[in-house]
């Protein structure tokens, strides 16, 4: 079945990524979720692997929080990062997002902590800081990690025929059986939904500078195959 094709795909990225992040100093711990916001973005596989994965009871308890953080003016991104690297390479503009719209705590903690760490998307798991960042709001990301951008563009890949959006939504229509089961059918319409189309990969956004080091991770994503 694709969609288990897919998923297993998926599990391979985020185990490449996992072996680059145990490599990393960081000052992330437990409970530090100064990250964890509604602007977390995702795309239809990821969603789709957490209402998979997830107990029908804890789905449910999770569903409940969703509902209850439903904040029609969230981020919602306008493109997805592949049709953003397709913009760049053809030297065209992006179109603005709204970065004025102030992030809200992630539903999904309980207790401070990620109710799907295990299953948390990309997004979430890029989050990385080498120096507490609670108190000045931000992360202090060493350059080099912001060119993991090429994960995200991969999983997008892996899910070309999908859709990306606000996590939240995107779990929000994935809870739906037959949007999840027109999903895994690759017919899911993006744009009913309020989610925007993925796109493949064609170019890389990876700087000149950061090739040759990112290059043994770009061999193991090349070896992953749907």
């Amino acid at each position: 079945m694709e969609i288990e094709r897919k998923l297993k795909a998926l599990d391979a990225v985020y185990a490449v990524y996992d072996t680059f992040a145990r490599t990393q100093v960081t000052a992330c711990s437990p409970r530090c979720t100064t990250c964890c916001t509604t602007h977390v973005t995702a795309t239809t596989l990821e969603a789709y692997k957490i209402k998979a994965t997830l107990p029908p009871g804890e789905w449910d308890r999770l569903s409940r929080r969703l509902a209850g953080a439903a904040a029609p003016d969230r981020f919602r991104p306008q493109v997805t990062t592949n049709g953003l690297a397709a913009i760049c390479a053809a030297g065209g503009e992006p179109p603005a997002e709204n970065g004025e719209i102030l992030p809200a705590t992630c539903p999904l903690l309980l207790d401070g902590l990620c109710s799907v760490y295990i299953l948390r998307p990309f997004h979430c798991r890029c989050f990385v800081s080498r120096t507490p960042c609670a108190a000045g709001g931000s992360a202090d990301v060493e350059e080099f990690v912001l060119s993991l951008t090429v994960f995200l563009q991969t999983i997008e890949h892996l899910d070309a025929d999908g859709c990306s959006g606000n996590l939240l939504d995107v779990l929000a229509v994935m809870a739906v059986s037959e949007k999840r089961d027109t999903y895994a059918a690759g017919a899911l319409d993006c744009t009913e939904n309020g989610l925007i189309a993925n796109h493949p990969l064609r170019t890389l956004m990876l700087p000149v500078e950061h090739r040759a080091r990112m290059e043994p991770i770009l061999a193991q994503l090349r070896g992953i195959r749907v």
